[in-house]
């Protein structure tokens, strides 16, 4: 019952971040230990269904309270405060980073070059922001948007909500979200599912090659994801709030750290 609620209590975590532009459900998995955990069962779900599908279950159910629950209060702080917010972002991803660099040993000069490769991929993605697809009801925009939310959901550094505000989907998903449109979150959950175990498949094949190189092209990556988040300096009034903000997101990151540390749950 233990790992049940605390697999349930993660997946609601993640599931808060994704709302989070500039926040990667990948990158909050990997702050919480488990990043490995989640691409290795679903890769290997169908292999060794008894143990990786309870396991997967209860994270995505935790995820789609979490998703859920702060959509409205994370959609509050958005419209009010979201310059202000930015800061407590930025801090959790600034706490994020001794994960990748941890485990990596002496450094090698190839690392910098994968950090360059990750972070570039991330800032193409964000090259592409204000590029517009068409409407939901444009089935290959459908598709394209639903692949690229995959990918989203599993690299850590690049934002699903990010990829939705960019292609102009992501007020539409929430209006699906508060008012139960089914058949619309269907179709794009299916969508997304299937990325996702295809770009799975790849991912863990990778990770169990060069894991440490992975683990630099991710770092490059959700470094770079500042820049998305980014808005300006504080000015006057606003630098002790935004430092504040800045040191908690911090030191959320670091709890989490500390949470998920050594307990993959299972």
């Amino acid at each position: 019952m233990k790992k049940l609620l605390k697999n349930i209590a993660f997946g609601a975590i993640i599931g808060a971040s994704i709302l989070v532009p500039g926040m990667s459900g990948g990158t909050t998995a990997l702050i919480l230990g488990i990043y490995s955990r989640i691409i290795a069962a679903i890769d290997e779900l169908f292999s060794d269904f008894k143990k990786n599908f309870p396991y997967l279950l209860t994270l995505t159910v935790g995820a789609a309270v979490g998703f859920y629950v702060c959509s409205f209060p994370i959609k509050f702080i958005l419209d009010r405060y979201s310059f202000e917010f930015s800061f407590f972002v930025i801090g959790v991803i600034a706490g994020s980073l001794p994960v990748f660099i941890k485990g990596a040993g002496k450094f090698k000069f190839k690392y910098l070059i994968y950090i360059i490769i990750g972070a570039v991929l991330t800032l193409l993605v964000d090259m592409s922001a204000g590029v517009r697809l068409g409407n939901t009801d444009n089935a290959v925009a459908f598709i394209i948007v639903g692949l690229l939310s995959a990918v989203a959901l599993i690299l850590p550094g690049i934002s699903l909500t990010y990829i939705l505000i960019a292609f102009g989907y992501y007020d539409a998903l929430i209006i699906a979200v508060n008012s139960m449109d089914i058949l619309f979150l269907l179709k794009f959950g299916t969508v997304v599912i299937l990325g996702i175990f295809a770009f799975t498949k790849v991912l863990n094949i990778a990770y169990k090659k060069y894991p440490v190189s992975i683990n630099m092209m991710i770092l490059g990556m959700v470094a770079a994801s500042v820049k998305q988040i980014f808005i300006r300096l504080p000015v006057n009034g606003e630098v002790a709030a935004c430092f504040l903000l800045l040191v908690g997101g911090f030191s959320v990151s670091l709890l989490f750290g500390l949470l998920g540390k050594g307990t993959d749950c299972v």
